[in-house]
């Protein structure tokens, strides 16, 4: 059950999930599987949005002004905006995120994402779990106004920390999948019910 300010919200959040790898035989989103799962878990919704299924074009007009928008970016858009709280989740690609998430952001409105709790989730195949990366997406975070998570969740060796239907192999990397979404969680419940808040002051 979800206590907020006074206790007096008890409403679960949705949370959008950004899956933002494009390539052939992806290993990132085998994450946001595995954390779809762990946010229900918690009482919350989520629903991921596959960037590699929406298949946007490279961004010559943001959304708003465009004349002619690509299959799927009214839905996204609806999608973002519609939810609590946002988790970008990438594999780290030459120290950053994918062109695929920025070009994706790109296409909205800041104010989409504005006052928002943001966590981010790097994922690499090697050893290192993507802190360039990480850092990278914090980066976008503050720029589209949200509030980013300092508590990043890092995926090394994916691969052999979940297989493909996002089932967690390696059980002693759970820790660090529930101190995320735990600090994650908190953040996004507690900004939740401070505009809830102020909705009922208005």
């Amino acid at each position: 059950m979800k206590y907020g300010f006074n206790a007096l919200f008890f409403a679960p959040m949705h949370i959008s999930i950004l899956s933002s790898s494009t390539r052939i035989d992806r290993l990132s989103h085998r994450v946001a599987l595995a954390l779809e799962r762990s946010i229900a878990g918690r009482g919350h919704s989520a629903r991921i949005l596959d960037l590699a299924m929406y298949k946007f074009p490279i961004m010559e007009e943001v959304l708003h002004r465009h004349p002619e928008p690509p299959a799927g970016l009214s839905d996204f858009s609806d999608a973002i905006r519609q939810s609590d709280a946002q988790i970008f989740l990438s594999p780290e690609y030459n120290g950053s995120y994918t062109a695929a998430l920025k070009n994706a952001v790109d296409y909205l409105k800041e104010n989409e994402f504005a006052r928002k709790a943001i966590g981010v989730v790097s994922v690499t195949s090697g050893p290192m779990g993507g802190m360039r990366g990480a850092i990278s997406m914090q980066q976008l975070v503050l720029g589209v106004s949200g509030f980013a998570l300092p508590q990043m969740l890092l995926v090394p060796q994916v691969a052999q920390k979940f297989d493909e239907q996002g089932t967690l192999l390696d059980l002693a990397f759970q820790p660090k999948i529930d101190f995320f979404l735990n600090n994650f969680i908190w953040l996004a419940e507690a900004v939740s019910d401070k505009k809830h808040a102020e909705l009922l002051l208005k």
